[in-house]
This record gives C-alpha cells, structure tokens and sequence, in this order.
C-alpha cells in the first residue's frame, strides 16, 4: 500500500473518531452529574430512617403510663426489639436507590480522568451486579419492567484490553451507557416519586400519621402521670414520752393538727425535651421529604437533557440549568439532613 494511501486511511479514522468522540469537558460535566448521583439516595432513605427512629421513641411514652414493673419492662424490651428490626424499607423503593447508587457509580468510572485497566477484572462481577437488582426490580413489578443489559453494557465498555485510541472509546462507551441507562433512571424515578408522594403508603402520609401518634401519645402519658396527690397526715405538739406537752389552756388536752399535704408529681423535662425533639425532627424530615421530591424531579430532567445533548453532540452549557438545579437541591437536602438529631 503506498504512503499516500496509508495517509488517507489514517486521516479517514482521525475523523471518524473525532465525529465520535466527546470533548474532555463534555466528559468532565457527565463526571459531575454522575458524583452527585451516586450519593444521592442517601438523602431519600435518611427520611424513612428519620420516620423509623421517631417511631421508636414516641413509644416509651406509652410505656411511660405503665405502673407494674415486670410489664413495664416487657414493653420497653419490645420498643427495643422494633429498633432493631422494625419497619422495613419498601422493597420496590429500596431496588430503586441500589439501583441508581450502582447506575452512577459506573457511569463515575466511564468518565474518569484516568482509566484503570484493574477495572478489567472487575467489569463482569459488576455488571451482573447491577442487571441482578433490575432482575429483582422487574420480578416485583412486572408492570413497570425495565430492560435488562445495562451492567452487561458497562463490562463490555471497560473490558477492553489495552489503551489505543481510549478516549475515543471512553466518549463512545459514555454516550451509549447514557442513551441505555435513561430508561432505567425515568423508571426508577416514577417509583421513588410514588414512594414519597404518591399512595396511602406513602412517605408523606407516613409522617403525618406520626405526627398525630407522637401528640396523641404524649397526651396520654400526662394523663397518667401528671396527677395531684392527696396525703392525710396528723401533728401534735408531744416531743417524747418525758418531755412537755403543749396542752389548750381551756380544755386542758393535747393539741392535734390535722389536715392534708397537697403535692404536685410532674413528668419532668426528660420526657417534654423528647415531645419537642420528635417534633422537630418530623418537621426537618418532611421539609426532607419534599426536598427530595425536586430532587427526583431534577434527576430524571437532567439525565434526560444530558442524553439528548449527547446524542446532539453539543456543549453542556445546553444543559447548564438542568445541572444546576440539581445540585442546588442536592445541597439543600445536605443542609436539612444536618437538622436532625
């Protein structure tokens, strides 16, 4: 073949390559959005934790009103049994951060400045992992299956041996795992949405029937234990068998105070500091609830709108608002999540 030839084949593939290819700060902003992805379910599972912990406590107040010991202590022994395994996370919910958490943290790796060839080794075990979760996710609810393949796509982008032409296919392996993966992210949005906001089961109703135990339990516990108490008691003036005795100067006889000792028993602070704090901390988790409703609103836009400029292969600056108001509110949620104790 000669030179010349060889020269035109060469400069053919350059071009080919570079129509590909995504320029380093396209990569950089899907890097971006990918970071604060990956932590994102954090913020959503915080609220139901949050809800599982105010549960928990709001219960001594009824082992509060409980006077016999032995079962008085059989009743804090349970509240420490619903501690430790108390109200599970919805399956389906729970599948759909997994989900997302392992979706993002792939695509971290796709974009990466540097690439590691030890992610060879690694690229199959995490591809199953993540098309086992949506096999899982699937077999829950069948009726809002979504395509399987997506980790099986992601072992097969890394798992290339070598580092000829690496960016080039790093560009290519981005914006086809992007284009793959937001199906997958649309429908594990509609699923967190239903699971903060949508059924009777839902976060938001969950924390407004909280609100109405935590009131309705604390009232009962000053019923039972907010009481006046009466004593009867009786008082002379005799100080001992031989000593002087006050006696009345007209009847001659010993005098007797009677009368009755009034006393207030009170539950003391302990127990209205804890009404205040389940109270606050139900207000910063639903003020987190809905924090996290924008923030699953902005995910899926913003996944959307960085596929769609992918594929159009234009700058991220078409997708500067979208980004932008996704990691607003991932720093709001950050800000709420510090609120509670």
């Amino acid at each position: 073949m000669k030179k010349s030839e060889t020269l035109t084949i060469l400069t053919g593939l350059l071009l080919c390559c570079s129509c590909a290819s995504l320029t380093k700060s396209q990569l950089k902003e899907v890097n971006e959005f990918s970071q604060l992805t990956k932590s994102f379910s954090c913020y959503p599972q915080k609220v139901f934790t949050t809800l599982n912990d105010v549960r928990t406590r709001e219960q001594f107040f009824m082992a509060g009103i409980i006077r016999d010991p032995k079962k008085h202590q059989q009743s804090v022994l349970k509240i420490d049994t619903f501690r430790k395994t108390g109200a599970r996370l919805d399956e389906e919910a729970g599948l759909a951060f997994q989900i997302i958490n392992d979706y993002a943290q792939k695509l971290v790796c796709l974009t990466a400045n540097v690439y590691s060839l030890n992610l060879d080794t690694a690229a199959i075990p995490l591809g199953t992992n993540l098309d086992n979760l949506i096999g899982k996710y699937n077999a829950i609810v069948p009726q809002h299956a979504v395509p399987t393949g997506v980790g099986a796509l992601f072992g097969e982008l890394v798992s290339f041996g070598g580092d000829l032409y690496i960016h080039d296919r790093q560009a290519k392996g981005t914006k086809e795992f992007v284009t793959r993966g937001d199906t997958l992210i649309g429908a594990m949005a509609v699923t967190l949405e239903g699971f903060l906001s949508g059924n009777d089961n839902s976060l938001m109703h969950s924390i407004a029937r909280e609100r109405e135990n935590v009131n309705n339990n604390y009232l009962e516990f000053l019923k039972h234990n907010d009481e006046e108490i009466r004593i009867t008691y009786q008082a002379d003036t005799v100080y001992g068998k031989n000593k002087w005795r006050k006696k009345d100067s007209l009847a001659k006889k010993d005098i007797t105070i009677t009368g009755q000792l009034y006393a207030w028993r009170s539950t003391g602070i302990g127990a209205d500091s804890l009404y205040i704090n389940l109270l606050d901390n139900l207000d910063a988790d639903e003020l987190l609830r809905q924090q996290c409703l924008d923030a699953v609103k902005c995910l899926r836009r913003a996944h959307h709108k960085l596929m769609e400029d992918l594929q159009q292969k234009k700058t991220l600056k078409e997708i500067y608002a979208e980004l932008q108001d996704y990691g607003k509110s991932i720093g709001q949620m950050n800000s709420t999540l510090k609120t509670i104790k």
